[in-house]
């Protein structure tokens, strides 16, 4: 899809229907990058939950680097919440992945340095048996959201968790309730032990 058909599809989307909140995944380009920018610059007060879709799982980029620059420029300080992976991160704040909590931490603040509301450092692919899921939001303690991993090795769980979050700050929860909620939703679904 190019730039100017999505750019065309979400300002009409965003002019004929009263929108809550919205949830950004996979761009693909720069261009679409800019044009994402542009429309929801014009709908301030919108919740925006940005799921940074950068690398497949076996580390190949999804956006070109020109591209995640342009994102972190145009698009992180539009942005609600920002929900990156460990390696999305990574990419995001052009380090390597982070190896233990405290890395991820580190990473996840100069992230939000990039100026948008909030962080939540997806722990799915750190090592243990829980995955904790790390909000970081300027002037509040960083909170941790816990779960057994599941045994079924499921996918799109980061998906399904920035929508619901996306789906919770549309009825105008605040982001770390929205967090909670949106977690309880995915384990829940996905009927982890």
């Amino acid at each position: 899809m190019t730039p100017t058909i999505v750019a065309d599809q979400m300002h009409a989307a965003l002019s004929a229907n009263p929108v809550a909140a919205v949830k950004i995944g996979m761009i693909g380009s720069e261009g679409t990058v800019t044009a994402l920018a542009r429309i929801l610059r014009e709908q301030p007060g919108i919740p925006i939950v940005l799921d940074p879709v950068l690398a497949s799982t076996s580390g190949a980029a999804l956006l070109p680097r020109r591209a995640v620059a342009t994102l972190k420029r145009d698009l992180l300080p539009l942005c609600t919440l920002v929900t990156p992976n460990l390696l999305e991160l990574a990419i995001l704040t052009r380090t390597a992945p982070a190896k233990d909590e405290e890395e991820a931490v580190q990473q996840g603040y100069e992230l939000l340095g990039a100026s948008c509301g909030a962080v939540l450092v997806k722990g799915g692919h750190m090592s243990g048996a829980d995955s904790t899921d790390i909000l970081i939001r300027p002037g509040h303690e960083i909170a941790r959201f816990s779960a057994r991993r599941s045994a079924h090795g499921v996918r799109g769980t980061g998906c399904m968790l920035a929508s619901a979050i996306a789906a919770c700050l549309a009825r105008n929860i605040i982001v770390e309730e929205s967090v909670r909620k949106a977690k309880e939703y995915v384990l829940q679904k996905f009927d982890y032990p």
